[in-house]
C-alpha cells in the first residue's frame, strides 16, 4: 500500500506519539473509527508511520493499540530489527498471527515503497546487527547463496537483469551468515562453520574485486569469532577436546587411536586461520606437547641447549637403529617424541649436505677423462639418502593426498631436488654403460651424459642448501625473515612478468635494427662471436643473443661500444644507442626501485604481524612431527622395520580370515567398538558444549563493542532466562 499524502505536523495522532499519552492515542483512535476525520497510516514529514515512530520510542503499549485497531504495518519489523527494539520484535510477530503465519508476515516484507530493498529479510536483518535474541525468536534459517561462478537460470537472468543488485543481494547474505549470533545458533560446530565461512568469503574477494575490502572484512570477522570461542577454554583438558573434536562425518571417529591428533588445529591450518592457530591458549598446548618429556626446556641456558640437541644429534644412529628393533622400548618411544624426532632428523639432513660438501671436495678423485665414471665412495653414500628422500615423500603424499602435497612450496622443492638427483643416477647409469672409455674431455659433445648429469647434480646441491632454510622457522629470530623471504619471492615473481615484457619488446627492437650488421667469427679478433669474447661483439645479430645481451647489461657486463657498427651509419649507431639507454633506464632506475619498493612492502606486512605469521608457520613445522609415522629419518626409514612387518601380516590375516569369520563375530566387535567411540565421543561433545556456552556469552551477543562483559540474553535478566538460552543452544548440539 503507498501512500499518496502526508500528515500536517498538527495532526492530533501524531503529537500524542512522542510523549506515550496512551489515553490521548487510544481516543484519537476511537474518532478515526466514528467519524473518519484522520487516516491512522498517514505518514510525518521524516516519512514515518505512527507505528513506527511508536516502535523507535519503544512504546509497546502504543504499538499494540495501533495493531489492535489494524494500522498498516509494512516494513515495521524490518524498522523495529534494525533499531533492535526486542519487545517491540516479539510483538509484531505473535499478535493476531498463529505461528505458522510467521513465514508468510515476512514474505510480505520488501513489497512497496519501503526503506528497505526486496532481498532484506528479517533475519538477514536481525544477523547484520548480530543481535542474539531477535534471532532467537525468527527462528528462520538462511539459504545459502549460488556459487559464485554458478550458471544455472535463476543466477543468469538475475545477473542479466540487474546485475549490481545481484552482487549487492549475494554479499547482504554473506554478511548475514557471517554473523557470529547466527553461526552460534545455528550451527553444529561453531568453530568448523567459522573456519569454512572466512575461507568462501576470503575467495570470494578475489573473485568480487568491485567488493573485495566487504569481503575480506566478513572473512576477518569470522576468524576473530572462531579465536574468541577459543579463548573461552579454561584448562588444558577443555582445550584438547576442542582441538582433537572430528566432525560426526569422519570415518576416523571410530578409531580410538586417531582421537588425539589435533584434527580441529589441521583445519586451522588448511583453512589458514592464522588468529585461531597464533591464539595463546593454543600455542601454549602446542609447545607442551612440543616438548613432552623436556620439562623446562626454555628456561634452560642456550649454552645447555646446544649441548643437550648437539648429542641427540650425534647419536641418531643409534636411536634409529634401536627404534627399528624395539619400537615399543622406552628409547623406542623417546623418538617417537616430536621434539627429538625433529633432531634426529634435522641432523640426518646436515650429514646429507656434509656428503655433498665431500663429493663437491672431489676426495675420492678419478680419471676426469673417464667418459663414463663409476661411483666414488661418497656417492655410494649420498645415494640412501636419497632413496630415504624420495620415499618419505611418496608417504606424505600417500597420507595427505596430492592436493594437499602441492599446496606446500617447500614440497615442490623437495619434488624438484629428488627429481633431479633421480636423473643424475639415471644418466651417470646410462653413461657407465654405454661409454668405457677415455678421452679427453675437450673433446665431449656437448650433450654427452655425463656432462648433464654433473650439471644436474650442481644445481640439485643448490636446492639442497637452500633446503635448509625451512628449519629457521623453529626460531623466534630467524622465523619471521623466513617468512619475508617466502613473501618476496611472490613479488619478484610479479616484477619478472613485467620486466620479461620489457625486455622482450626491447630485445625485438634491437635485433631488428642490428641483424643486418651479423659478422663471422673469423671476421673477429680471436676468431671469437658474442658477447663472452674479450672485445664484445654481435650483442643484437640474433634474438636470443639480444636477450642475453640485455640480461647482463643489468649488471653493467655490455659496453656501450657494441651499439658500434662497422659500416659508417650513425644514424643508426644513434637510435641503437638511445634504445640501449632507454632500455638501462626503464629497467634499472624505474623497474628495479619498483621492486625494492614491493619488497619492502611485503617485509612491512610481516613486520607488522611477524608474532601471527611466525606462530602459524612454526605451528605448520611441528605439526608435521605431530603426525604417527615418519619416525625414523633418512636414510634409515628405507629399512623395512618389524613392526611395518607385522602391521603387513596383521593386515592381511584380517583380509583373509574375513571371509571365512562368520557374520555375527566381527559385526560384534565393531558394534563393541563403535558403542565405546561415540560414547566417548558424546563425553567430548558435552564439554564443547560446556565451553562454547561461555563462548557464546562473550563473543555472539554486541560482538564489535559488548565482547566481554555481555552475557546471553542481552541484559543478563534472571537466572531463568540464561537456563533457557542453554537449553536452547543444547538443542542445537544433540
Amino acid at each position: 500500500m503507498k501512500h499518496s499524502w502526508r500528515c500536517s505536523p498538527s495532526a492530533p495522532l501524531m503529537s500524542l506519539l512522542p510523549p506515550g499519552d496512551y489515553a490521548g492515542v487510544k481516543h484519537a483512535l476511537r474518532e478515526a473509527e466514528v467519524y473518519y476525520n484522520m487516516d491512522v497510516n498517514c505518514l510525518d514529514p521524516l516519512g514515518r508511520s505512527a507505528l513506527l515512530i511508536a516502535i523507535e520510542n519503544e512504546n509497546l503499549e502504543i504499538m499494540e493499540l495501533l495493531l489492535d485497531h489494524g494500522i498498516h504495518t509494512g516494513d515495521a519489523l524490518l524498522y523495529a530489527i534494525r533499531k533492535e527494539v526486542v519487545g517491540a520484535v516479539e510483538l509484531l510477530l505473535s499478535h493476531r498471527r498463529p505461528s505458522g503465519e510467521k513465514q508468510k508476515l515476512m514474505q510480505e516484507i520488501g513489497v512497496g515503497d519501503y526503506q528497505f530493498t526486496p532481498d532484506i529479510t528479517p533475519i538477514m536483518l536481525a544477523a547484520h546487527t548480530n543481535n542474539y535474541e531477535i534471532i532467537k525468536l525468527l527462528q528462520v534459517t538462511i539459504p545459502r547463496p549460488h556459487q559464485i561462478r554458478c550458471d544455472c537460470v535463476e543466477c543468469v537472468s538475475s545477473s542479466e537483469v540487474d546485475s549490481l543488485r545481484h552482487s549487492r543481494s549475494r554479499l547482504n547474505i554473506y554478511k548475514a551468515l557471517a554473523s557470529p549470533s547466527l553461526i552460534a545458533l545455528s550451527s553444529e560446530d561453531p568453530i568448523l562453520t567459522a573456519f569454512r565461512l572466512g575461507w568462501e568469503l576470503k575467495e570470494l574477494s578475489k573473485v568480487e574485486n568491485e567488493f573485495r575490502q566487504e569481503y575480506e572484512e566478513l572473512s576477518q570477522q569470522c576468524k576473530r569469532f572462531a579465536k574468541d570461542l577459543l579463548d573461552q577454554a579454561r584448562s588444558s583438558r577443555e582445550l584438547e577436546t576442542i582441538l582433537n573434536h572430528r566432525d560426526n562425518d569422519q570415518s576416523e571417529e571410530l578409531d580410538p587411536r586417531q582421537c588425539h591428533d589435533l584434527a580441529k588445529l589441521k583445519l586451522a591450518i588448511k583453512y589458514h586461520q592464522k588468529e585461531f592457530v597464533a591464539q595463546p591458549n593454543c600455542q601454549q598446548l602446542l609447545a607442551t606437547l612440543w616438548y613432552d618429556g623436556f620439562p623446562g626446556w626454555r628456561r634452560r641456558h642456550w649454552a645447555v641447549k646446544l649441548v643437550t640437541c648437539f648429542i641427540i644429534g650425534l647419536l641418531f644412529p643409534a636411536f634409529s637403529l634401536i627404534y627399528l628393533l624395539a619400537p615399543k622400548s622406552a628409547l623406542g618411544r623417546f623418538i617417537k617424541k616430536p621434539f627429538i624426532k625433529f633432531i634426529c632428523h634435522t641432523a640426518s639432513y646436515l650429514t646429507f649436505l656434509f656428503l655433498l660438501l665431500l663429493a663437491s671436495q672431489h676426495i675420492a678423485r678419478t680419471n676426469l677423462h673417464m667418459q663414463g665414471p663409476p661411483p666414488t665412495i661418497v656417492e655410494w653414500m649420498i645415494l640412501p639418502w636419497v632413496l630415504g628422500f624420495i620415499w618419505a615423500e611418496i608417504k606424505e603424499m600417500w597420507d595427505g593426498g596430492f592436493t594437499e602435497y602441492i599446496h606446500d612450496w617447500w614440497n615442490l622443492m623437495d619434488f624438484a631436488m629428488n627429481s633431479l638427483y633421480l636423473a643424475t643416477i639415471s644418466l651417470k647409469i646410462v653413461a657407465y654403460v654405454k661409454y668405457n672409455s677415455s678421452r679427453p674431455r675437450e673433446e665431449w659433445e656437448m650433450w654427452h651424459p655425463t656432462l648433464i648429469a654433473e650439471a644436474l647434480f650442481a644445481i640439485a646441491n643448490i636446492f639442497s642448501s637452500l633446503r635448509l632454510i625451512s628449519l629457521f622457522t623453529a626460531n623466534s629470530h630467524l622465523g619471521p625473515l623466513q617468512i619475508s623471504l617466502g613473501r618476496m619471492l611472490l613479488d619478484i615473481l610479479k616484477f619478472l612478468f613485467i620486466y620479461c615484457l620489457v625486455l622482450l619488446a626491447f630485445a625485438n627492437g634491437l635485433n631488428q635494427l642490428y641483424f643486418y650488421y651479423e659478422t663471422k667469427a673469423s671476421e673477429e679478433p680471436n676468431n671469437c662471436k658474442g658477447i663472452r669474447c674479450e672485445k664484445q661483439n654481435n650483442a643484437f645479430s640474433t634474438l636470443f643473443e639480444t636477450l642475453q645481451s640485455l640480461f647482463w647489461s643489468i649488471f653493467g657486463l655490455l659496453n656501450l661500444y657494441v651499439t658500434n657498427v662497422k659500416a659508417r651509419h650513425e644514424f643508426t649507431e644513434f637510435v641503437g644507442a638511445t634504445m640501449f639507454g632507454t632500455y638501462n633506464v626503464i629497467s634499472l632506475v624505474v623497474l628495479l626501485n619498483m621492486l625494492i619498493a614491493m619488497m619492502n612492502n611485503s617485509y612491512q606486512l610481516i613486520a607488522d604481524h611477524a608474532d601471527i605469521e611466525w606462530k602459524f608457520a612454526r605451528t605448520k613445522l611441528w605439526m608435521s612431527y605431530f603426525d604417527e609415522g615418519g619416525t625414523l629419518p633418512p636414510p634409515f626409514n628405507i629399512i623395512p622395520s618389524p613392526k611395518s612387518v607385522w602391521y603387513l601380516l596383521m593386515w592381511l590375516h584380517n583380509k583373509l580370515c574375513r571371509r571365512g569369520q562368520p557374520p555375527g563375530e566381527g559385526s560384534h566387535k565393531c558394534e563393541n567398538l563403535r558403542e565405546f567411540t561415540v560414547s566417548e565421543g558424546r563425553r567430548r561433545e558435552l564439554q564443547i558444549v560446556l565451553m562454547l556456552q561461555r563462548g557464546v556469552r562473550k563473543s555472539s551477543v554486541g560482538f564489535f563493542n559488548r565482547l566481554q562483559d555481555v552475557c546471553v540474553g542481552c541484559d543478563q535478566s534472571s537466572e531463568a532466562n540464561q537456563h533457557r538460552d542453554l537449553c536452547f543452544f543444547n538443542s542445537f548440539y544433540f
